[in-house]
């Protein structure tokens, strides 16, 4: 088929040329409307009690305070299945998700294993504005603060030999996260002409394979 045949033939077939561009401008329309999202993703460090041989609580690490991130994680989260991934780096947004949130405590273990070395719980925030991340945020840190002291409590563990959490600050800065508007209404355009193009040329194979009705003559 020459460009000329091609052209002629999106003239026959000009309902589905037609569709293709109203389809086509919808998605551009929807991408155009699309503000972005707002996301954080907070590191919550579970500290050691100081003591005179351990002083530097940042530096003490500890198979129990990472059963115990895990243990207050389990009981904000509930007793769902976690979802497992190959890498602890993958986010919400990663995930498509755009209005939601996660408290995990990261596995490296990949896919078909566990492996538990940091005792830190990533606290991942989505929403569509930055009020409603900053709300999630303040609430769920306190929560964390509440069950674990409510957990120390329940153990009978002396005020003095508590653990406690800090945010790390840096973590805590909120982004807005959006595409680039003329990367995908270039793509979106693409894959529209490609797709109605496609669907141009079909309809002509299979409108010319069509069997020609049998005429009878006198």
């Amino acid at each position: 088929m020459t460009l000329w045949d091609f052209f002629a033939a999106c003239l026959r077939r000009w309902p589905i040329v037609l569709v293709g561009v109203v389809c086509t401008g919808l998605a551009a329309f929807a991408l155009l409307s699309d503000k972005g999202v707002y996301y954080t993703r907070t590191q919550i460090v579970f500290l050691a009690p100081s003591s005179s041989y351990y002083p530097n609580t940042l530096a003490t690490q500890s198979e129990d305070i990472i059963d115990t991130a895990g243990v207050v994680a389990k009981r904000i989260t509930g007793p769902g299945p976690v979802t497992k991934f190959a890498s602890p780096d993958v986010t919400l947004i990663g995930r498509g998700i755009r209005d939601g949130w996660s408290l995990t405590l990261p596995d490296t273990g990949g896919q078909w294993g566990t492996n538990f070395q940091s005792q830190i719980l990533y606290l991942e925030i989505v929403a569509p504005d930055r009020a409603t991340v900053l709300e999630r945020q303040t609430t769920l840190l306190k929560r964390v603060q509440d069950e674990l002291d409510a957990l120390q409590r329940e153990r009978g563990v002396e005020p003095i030999n508590d653990i406690t959490v800090q945010a790390a600050p840096r973590s805590t800065v909120i982004y807005h996260v959006g595409g680039s508007k003329p990367r995908a209404l270039g793509m979106t355009a693409a894959l529209g002409v490609g797709i109605t193009a496609a669907a141009v040329v079909l309809a002509e194979r299979l409108g010319r394979r069509r069997p020609r009705p049998l005429r009878l003559f006198r």
